[in-house]
This record gives C-alpha cells, sequence and structure tokens, in this order.
C-alpha cells in the first residue's frame, strides 16, 4: 500500500472532517438554538429506529466489497450489490413506514413520529444507488472526491435546514437537514465515477458477499442499538424534552468522535485490507491514529467538561439539566479513543465475528444492566454514566483482542497518548483553579488560554509527528 495515498487519504478526510463539523455540526447547532428542547427529542426518539435501519438497509455489503483485496474478484459482484441493496432498501423502508413509525407513535405516545419516521427514512432508498460509487472510490483511496461529494451535499442541506427554520419549520427542518444529504449527493457521485449496473445477479456473489456482510452488518446494528438505547429508554421513561437536554450533551461529545472515528476509519479500513497479514504495520497504524484522536479530540473533550456551564448556556437557559451528562459524556468519549479504530482493523482483516461478539457482550452484559439502573436512580445523568461504565468494559475487551491478533499492548496505547492526556489534564487544572481563585478572570480569557496552552504543548511535544505529517501533506 503506497504511503502517500495513505496519507493523502487522510488530508482529504481530516478537511472533509473539519468542515464537516463546521457545517453540517454548526448547522445543527445553530438549529437547536432556534427549537426547543421538546423538538430535538422527537429527533432522538426516531433515531434508533433511523439508524438501525440504516445499518440494516446496506447488509454490511460496502464493508464486504470495500475488503476485498484483488480487484478482479471484487469488480464482478458489484451488480448483485447493487440490484439486491436497491430491492432490500425498499423492504426497509416499507417496513419502517407501515410498522416502526405507528409503533414508535404507540411506544412514545408522541402522534408526529408517524410521519417522521418515513420521512427520515426516504435516504434508505437513495443510499443504495450510491452504493457502489463509493465503494469504488473507497477502493482507489480517492477520499478527495468523497470529500467534496460529502460536504457540498452538507452545506446544502444546512443550508435549505437553517431556512426552514427562520421560516418557523420547527422539527422539520432537522428532519430536513438529516435527510437531504444522501439525496443531494447522487449526482455528484455518479459524475465522478462513471460506472453504471449490468442487468445481472448471481447467487454466488450474493453468498460470498453476503458471509461477510451478515457479520459486519449484524455488529453495525449491535453498535447502533448500543449507541441509542439510552435515548430509548429516556424518551419512553421521561419523553420528548428530558431526551432533548440528552441528546445535546450527546451531540457534542459522541456524536463529534463518532463523525472523526468514521473519517478515518473510511480511510483506514481499506488499508488494513491491504497490509491484513502484516501485522507490524497495522500495529503501527492503529498507534499513530490513537496519537492522532487524542491530539485533535482530547482538547475538545476537556474544553467541554471545564466549561461546560457556558457551553450549555450559549444555547439558552432551557437546556441547563444537559450540563453535567455533557461533563460525564465527554469523559466517556475520552475514554473511546484509547481503541477508537479496534473495529477497523477486526473487519480489515477479516474477523468481524470477533467484532459482533465483543459489541453484544457489552451491550447486553454492561450497558443495558447499567443503563436501567442508572436512568431508575439518577436520570439522565444515570444514563450518561452508563455509557462511561460501557466505555471502560469497550477499551478493556477491544485492547485484550488487538494484543491477540496485532500483538499491541494497553502499555503501548497509553504510551501513545500520554503526552496528550498529561498536557490536557495540565490545562483543565489551571482552569479550574483561575476558576476557584480568580472567579473575576472573564471567560473570554479563559477560553483562549486554555487552547493556547493545550495545543502549544502538543505542538512541542508532537513536533516530530507533526513534522512528519506537514511533510507527507505538502
Amino acid at each position: 500500500m503506497d504511503s502517500k495515498k495513505i496519507f493523502s487519504g487522510i488530508k482529504w478526510a481530516t478537511l472533509q472532517t473539519i468542515i464537516d463539523i463546521a457545517f453540517r455540526f454548526g448547522i445543527k447547532f445553530i438549529l437547536i438554538k432556534l427549537l426547543l428542547p421538546e423538538q430535538f427529542g422527537l429527533i432522538g426518539m426516531c433515531s434508533i429506529f433511523i439508524v438501525i435501519a440504516g445499518a440494516a438497509g446496506e447488509l454490511g455489503m460496502s464493508a464486504a466489497l470495500i475488503q476485498k483485496k484483488n480487484e478482479n474478484e471484487v469488480v464482478p459482484m458489484y451488480s448483485t450489490a447493487f440490484w439486491t441493496g436497491i430491492m432490500w432498501g425498499w423492504v426497509v423502508f416499507l417496513i419502517m413506514a407501515l410498522v416502526i413509525g405507528p409503533f414508535a407513535s404507540y411506544f412514545y405516545s408522541e402522534p408526529k413520529l408517524i410521519y417522521l419516521i418515513p420521512v427520515l427514512s426516504l435516504s434508505i432508498l437513495f443510499r443504495p444507488l450510491g452504493l457502489i460509487h463509493t465503494v469504488i472510490l473507497t477502493r482507489k483511496l480517492n477520499f478527495k472526491s468523497l470529500a467534496k461529494i460529502s460536504n457540498i451535499s452538507a452545506i446544502i442541506a444546512g443550508l435549505l435546514a437553517l431556512i426552514l427554520a427562520f421560516f418557523g419549520g420547527g422539527v422539520w427542518a432537522l428532519v430536513l437537514n438529516m435527510a437531504l444529504a444522501p439525496v443531494i449527493s447522487l449526482p455528484l457521485l455518479y459524475l465522478n465515477v462513471g460506472w453504471k449496473p449490468k442487468w445481472e445477479w448471481k447467487k454466488e456473489y450474493f453468498n460470498n458477499i453476503f458471509g461477510f456482510g451478515a457479520f459486519s452488518s449484524t455488529t453495525q446494528i449491535l453498535s447502533m442499538i448500543m449507541y441509542n438505547v439510552d435515548n430509548l429508554v429516556i424518551g419512553k421513561v421521561f419523553g420528548a424534552t428530558k431526551l432533548g437536554y440528552y441528546t445535546l450533551a450527546f451531540s457534542l461529545t459522541e456524536q463529534i468522535r463518532q463523525t472523526i472515528s468514521a473519517v478515518l476509519n473510511k480511510v483506514m479500513f481499506p488499508v488494513f485490507g491491504n497490509v491484513q497479514d502484516k501485522k507490524e504495520v497495522i500495529k503501527g497504524y492503529f498507534l499513530k491514529i490513537i496519537k492522532l484522536n487524542a491530539m485533535v479530540i482530547f482538547p475538545y473533550l476537556g474544553f467541554l467538561i471545564v466549561f461546560a456551564t457556558d457551553v450549555v448556556n450559549f444555547f439558552g437557559p432551557e437546556w441547563g439539566e444537559a450540563i453535567i451528562p455533557l461533563q460525564i459524556l465527554a469523559l466517556a468519549t475520552m475514554v473511546h479513543i484509547t481503541v477508537n479504530s479496534f473495529a477497523s482493523i477486526l473487519r480489515g482483516i477479516g474477523h468481524p465475528k470477533i467484532e459482533m461478539k465483543i459489541i453484544l457482550f457489552t451491550s447486553v452484559l454492561v450497558f443495558l444492566p447499567s443503563l436501567l439502573i442508572g436512568v431508575y436512580y439518577f436520570g439522565i445523568i444515570g444514563a450518561a454514566s452508563a455509557v462511561l461504565f460501557n466505555k471502560i468494559a469497550l477499551v478493556i475487551l477491544g485492547l485484550a483482542t488487538l494484543r491477540k491478533y496485532i500483538d499491541v499492548s494497553i502499555h503501548d496505547v497509553f504510551r501513545a497518548v500520554f503526552s496528550t492526556i498529561f498536557i490536557v489534564l495540565g490545562s483543565m487544572a489551571i482552569v479550574f483553579c483561575s476558576n476557584l481563585y480568580l472567579p473575576e478572570f472573564s471567560t473570554l480569557l479563559k477560553i483562549p488560554l486554555y487552547f493556547t496552552l493545550c495545543f502549544g504543548g502538543i505542538i512541542y511535544s508532537e513536533k516530530s509527528i507533526l513534522f512528519s505529517l506537514t511533510k507527507h501533506f505538502a
């Protein structure tokens, strides 16, 4: 695997992430200021059903096609995967519109969900149309084109959603922001990739793809359930308003991590597939990804912990109950960073079944019990604490598994993130002390002080890797 291609992929993935966060999340946070917690909570109620349908709708086909090493083997499978995706997409959409929508409305006692869920599910019909085009660009590590397509789609969808919100569209502005991007991306994908499907469908190809994709898809579904079952429980027990508080905290922490991780993993998954027999190479890539994740995300998460009150108050006093869940979820996300790409590695080296077992174990034996106990006794603070406990369990099992397959140890991971953790904790301590002993010191001065200390220290301590990255990106 050409290292120039890898670093070019990371460069464009990084650019996509920056623009993604700046526009997608920026627009989302503007919408939060314009809308009420209850309206935001309605989307949270839909989320578990939508993300599960999205994972089920793809059948793990893109992961199965991307991890194939031989181009001559994978190209004939494209048409079978394309037609399978379209047919299955319609099945999933009809289930969502005719079964899940009414069920969710009854379960939450929210009549609006009957209409919200089918509209949010429309993307399930459009994504299969661009599945193979995305796979082709990913296999070629052409993340420059993927970044442009993703960013243009997000910007157009976001701007239209803002216009709708300003004209009183309410919750439908959030729906438009989520549902429109996949539709906009389709013509852009077809302009970039000239592939056209053949009128053929072969059972042997389907069995080959689905043999790998079944585990990958099941794992994705389990992951989506794990990441969203807290929304299900909070929405059922406390209603849309409290779920809105929790969803805000989740959006500021775990969703940011998921966005950055998804982009990095999109780059590294085909890389891991191409070097799946080279344990030392994969180990090196993994530790570099962990280090880069920590350097980028830890300062932001530390900021959320020490400035949580200011961040939440920015959205308005009605969001005050999100402060403590935000701090706990920021800490949980820090913990998760240490195994941020383990799932991509297991899929890339051909072991999706192991990933599925880990997700199943942590979901059933750790997350669900701690979530139910936490919500019962402590409400949304208990739910956030359950996420933290689950992340700790995931790190323990994830690192134990990676030690077996790529010989990476806890010491290796700790050494990769130690300097960043030390710098971020030191910067947080300085701000915390200033809050105690210099309360008159303006927050507008503390925030730049915090980030100056964080990034100044990180640039100094990690100058060698930053210099190396700059050289490759130039």
